[in-house]
């Protein structure tokens, strides 16, 4: 399934994301590429330098090689295992620009974050970027792997169903990878629960409709599994309540290692912002997140 991979690390050389990564993108038979973003200098800044003989942004380029070979040798890493790539210019951008011109299936980043949230940088991603995107914590890939994927809702919204069975796929995928334990997650809510305690509905009214939308959740959630193959049956999880808080608890309760849910642009405005229960999952997750997009997702960084 997956390809293409490139692994963001702003300006650092962080050789224990790489080695994972690489782990993971041969055990997924990808290409793996290591990009690393270096903000443009001001004019005056280098000019300043220019004036003393020194071209500033090769002395940059010369001294994150020289770094980057010295730690490959130390790890006894093959370079033909992987691409390199660096660009000048703001991080996420530029980020982006190299998924729209190469093709990556995935994108992988670190949080940085002291808190292990995403930070500024990786929510950029998870808004913009039109391929999937996953903050990772670098402990993973060893001892058994929590996944949750976090389905739904399953409504008529267009593309939703596509969506939802996206989701379950690429956790199935990275589960069978992984070798891991998957949960699937589903909260389901009545769409007149706020509504209902007025006089103009009577107790068994209400009743009649909560049970009509369990049973439609359920039945959708059914339909939602046999559309797709496990290599091992994974743990259904279905639940009466409000998503943005049910699966960050559900997260820390069982304590899962990724979190795998879909990111629906708001608002009608095609790549600007998360849906507001997927940005409340991710400004409170502490678990790695990966993050997909709805098809036909036109991000705003061309």
């Amino acid at each position: 399934m997956l390809q293409k991979i490139l692994l963001h690390l702003g300006t650092e050389i962080n050789i224990s994301m790489i080695k994972h990564t690489l782990d993971f993108a041969e055990k997924c038979g990808a290409e793996l590429t290591v990009l690393n973003v270096f903000e443009n200098p001001k004019n005056s800044v280098l000019d300043y330098f220019n004036k003393q003989g020194k071209d500033l942004k090769k002395y940059i380029l010369d001294g994150h090689n020289a770094n980057l070979q010295e730690v490959l040798a130390e790890e006894k890493i093959d370079q033909n295992r992987l691409k390199f790539s660096v660009r000048w210019g703001k991080d996420f951008i530029e980020c982006i620009k190299s998924v729209n011109e190469e093709k990556f299936d995935l994108v992988i980043c670190p949080p940085t974050g002291h808190d292990k949230k995403p930070d500024s940088t990786a929510m950029h991603l998870l808004r913009k970027c039109p391929c999937p995107v996953w903050v990772h914590h670098g402990h993973l890939w060893r001892g058994a792997i929590r996944i949750l994927a976090a389905v739904g809702p399953f409504d008529d919204t267009p593309g939703n169903a596509a969506l939802n069975t996206n989701i379950l796929k690429i956790a199935a995928e990275l589960n069978r990878v992984l070798g891991g334990k998957l949960h699937v997650m589903h909260c389901w809510k009545g769409y007149l629960e706020g509504v209902t305690a007025n006089p103009y509905f009577s107790e068994t009214e209400v009743e009649k409709y909560m049970d009509y939308e369990k049973n439609s959740s359920e039945e959708a959630f059914e339909n939602l599994f046999a559309s797709v193959q496990f290599a091992k049956k994974p743990r259904k999880v279905i639940m009466h309540g409000d998503p943005g808080t049910l699966i960050p608890e559900y997260a820390v309760e069982k304590m899962m290692d990724i979190v795998v849910m879909g990111s629906v642009a708001r608002s009608g405005i095609a790549g600007l912002l998360i849906g507001n229960t997927a940005e409340k999952i991710a400004g409170s997750l502490t678990e790695s997140l990966l993050a997909i997009k709805p098809a036909g997702f036109v991000s705003p960084v061309k």
